[in-house]
């Protein structure tokens, strides 16, 4: 399967347009069939012609190149180098998933000097093999999984923290995860048996840019949460739950801290979120964002512009919520929070 924004390279040159084999690009639409089969891939090709061409399913393979995707960091991991990514990649592979065909890994640097992580070489590794054996040499590493969630996982070995690990997937997955217990409960498996192979203390899901950024996983467990979704220990759930937050016991003193529609039960009843549930989620997460960012202001080496856009926005973004939700005494704090920390920008750092 094939998905719009996914980078792809050609098998075979197409000549008519002056394409060579592996020339590059990016799908901008999926022609299908009658029947919703798909036929066909349009691709934008870099470089200076800047092509759009359209082609047959069997010209074309998938490449690892960036994940750009919703995200899950499971961190406090038990393993580490090969054996993490061993065990990694066969709790995929033994949960039905394949390794994506093409171009699936991509080695990952980290620059000491910038703080920041780069693209490397990309290899074809149908089994995954070279990963584990080379990939426990380099500081990371993505590894691409087949299916319609478009999973990826990343392995972060190297950096400026301690080793761990994300499993990137599709937006469009992910929207179906968090309104519906179907899909629900799959992503739910998968984070589970990805959880017990790495051996980690914490996963959560989905994680936004700003703690991507600084990598302080640690924070994400600070209310008002972010994620719709934790793994941790049962010491660590907060009392008494946040609102639309249910609670789930595991063995091993581990709990299920999530607001997505997951059954706990056999018996309990599917569930399918209402629109104005998952505004209720969108305002707690815009709300988690604008405080992310303000706290990083106090911690940034660099520009505060940007921080301080993202903690105007996202508070915008949450007081435009609860107005269209008629929450007005919401409303009206959040736009008092907002004032504060114009006021704190303006006296502190601007």
């Amino acid at each position: 399967m094939f998905y719009q924004g996914e980078r792809v390279r050609l098998v075979r040159a197409i000549p008519e347009l002056a394409l060579d084999r592996h020339a590059e690009g990016t799908i901008t639409a999926v022609r299908c069939g009658e029947g919703g089969e798909p036929l066909a891939v349009e691709i934008r090709f870099a470089g200076s012609q800047r092509v759009t061409a359209e082609a047959p399913l069997d010209a074309v393979e998938p490449v690892i190149d960036s994940t750009g995707a919703c995200t899950a960091v499971l961190w406090r991991l038990e393993k580490g180098g090969a054996a993490l990514l061993e065990a990694a990649m066969h709790a995929m592979l033994n949960g039905g998933f394949e390794l994506r065909q093409g171009l699936n890994v991509m080695q990952l640097a980290y620059d000491c000097s910038a703080g920041v992580w780069r693209k490397g070489e990309r290899i074809s590794d149908p089994t995954g093999a070279q990963a584990v054996v080379a990939g426990s040499t380099w500081d990371g590493c993505i590894v691409g999984v087949s299916g319609t969630q478009g999973f990826a996982l990343e392995f972060r070995l190297r950096g400026r923290r301690q080793a761990y690990v994300m499993l990137h997937e599709r937006w469009e997955a992910y929207e179906e995860q968090r309104c519906t217990t179907h899909p629900a409960m799959g992503l739910l498996r998968v984070l589970l048996n990805l959880s017990v192979a790495v051996g980690s203390e914490c996963c959560a899901m989905p994680v936004a840019s700003n703690w991507l950024i600084d990598e302080d996983w640690d924070s994400l467990l600070q209310q008002p949460y972010f994620p719709d979704l934790f793994i941790i220990p049962q010491s660590k759930l907060p009392q008494p739950l946040p609102p639309f937050y249910r609670a789930q016991p595991l063995v091993n003193a581990k709990a299920i801290l999530t607001t997505l529609p997951v059954k706990f039960s056999p018996t309990d009843d599917s569930i399918e979120r209402t629109p104005r549930e998952l505004k209720l989620n969108q305002l707690r997460a815009c709300k988690a964002i604008g405080e992310k960012a303000y706290d990083q202001m106090y911690e940034s080496r660099g520009s505060l512009s940007g921080l301080y856009s993202d903690a105007k926005e996202a508070f915008y973004d949450a007081i435009s919520i609860a107005n269209e939700l008629g929450l007005k005494e919401e409303s009206e704090a959040l736009e008092r929070r907002l004032e504060h920390i114009k006021a704190v920008f303006r006296s502190q750092f601007s």
